[in-house]
């Protein structure tokens, strides 16, 4: 089973509250949200996550609001480890590709003798038609991946002044744009995320 941990940070707005979004260069309008890694708990991977991905030192957790507990597709899997792929199903292989890290999705075929068969495509959603960015063909260990998530959701509160937009670079170099956006309507976030916003109605 992997974790996960999902950020909604709130504040007073003109006309009711505010949430704090953030545009990713290739994946879209984006919650904070992010893998708990080894050895942690949910709230310090969540803490962890939202200085990484807004650069927010001074925040509160106001409560656990929702676990959302999933099973991946069939065809999908949760990398547990970071690694990088084998070139072929044996411990000696030639490594190959990219740093794969602890909470990627991967799209699995078949198994042979421990290890799997997994593809994992970048793809920049902001563009239109999305533009396949890269594309890696591989073999993973088995017991390294996962079809069980467990997703914890946060309310917070800002406790430092911020400007209404801002920018900081994060994971792989790319750089984050984050904005303060009325809660009402609802944001229009990335596929994958836009129904998580129907949690923050157990908050009230």
């Amino acid at each position: 089973m992997i974790e996960k941990v999902t950020a909604f940070i709130i504040r007073p707005g003109k006309s009711g509250s505010d949430i704090l979004i953030f545009e990713h260069p290739r994946a879209g309008v984006q919650l904070p949200a992010g893998t708990v890694e080894l050895g942690e708990s949910p709230e310090d991977a969540l803490i962890r996550e939202v200085l990484e991905e807004t650069g927010l030192r001074q925040i509160e957790i106001i409560k656990k609001i929702a676990v959302d507990h999933q099973f991946t597709d069939p065809d999908l899997a949760i990398l547990t480890q970071t690694m990088r792929c084998f070139s072929w199903p044996a411990q000696t292989a030639q490594r190959t590709g990219p740093l794969f890290t602890r909470g990627m999705w991967v799209k699995i075929f078949e198994r042979k003798v421990g290890f799997t068969h997994i593809n994992y495509e970048e793809t920049d959603l902001n563009q239109k038609p999305p533009k396949l960015l890269e594309k890696v063909d591989g073999w993973l260990p088995s017991e390294f991946l996962t079809h069980e998530l467990t997703r914890h959701f946060y309310l917070l509160h800002v406790l430092e002044e911020t400007t209404e937009s801002w920018q900081i670079r994060s994971d792989r170099g790319n750089i984050f744009r984050l904005h303060w956006v009325p809660l009402n309507p609802k944001p229009v976030l990335i596929e994958a995320q836009d129904s998580w916003l129907d949690y923050l109605d157990l908050a009230e």
